[in-house]
């Protein structure tokens, strides 16, 4: 949303909310679906889940909305990097700490 806006967050409508909101759920169902196959175990370590959600921000933003900056994929490329970055730093917080603990199960064969 901040990307839409260019950065002037007082610019910010419900529309870009609402084009926010579809980008954001876009982008997180397949990663959610992941976690209920086999291939769960990938996202188990911060890096590859963190990859794993930049590639799925990129495709979303791209699909989503036509880019606000210069090159057609300018915008999608910066959102994926956010969301990159932001999933690395939430991983070192106590939630992200919690959500390690869960995932640990999916490293154990059965």
């Amino acid at each position: 949303m901040i990307l839409m806006v260019q950065g002037h967050l007082g610019g910010i409508t419900f529309g870009h909310l609402l084009i926010a909101s579809k980008t954001g759920f876009l982008a997180m169902s397949p990663v959610l679906a992941v976690t209920a196959t086999r291939y769960a175990r990938l996202l188990a370590n911060r890096w590859t889940s963190s990859a794993i959600l930049a590639i799925c921000a990129f495709v979303a933003d791209a699909l989503i909305h036509e880019s606000h900056y210069p090159g057609e994929y300018t915008e999608a490329l910066l959102t994926a990097i956010g969301a990159f970055a932001l999933s690395v730093v939430i991983s070192y917080t106590p939630l992200g700490k919690r959500v390690d603990r869960l995932a640990e199960s999916f490293l154990h064969d059965t």
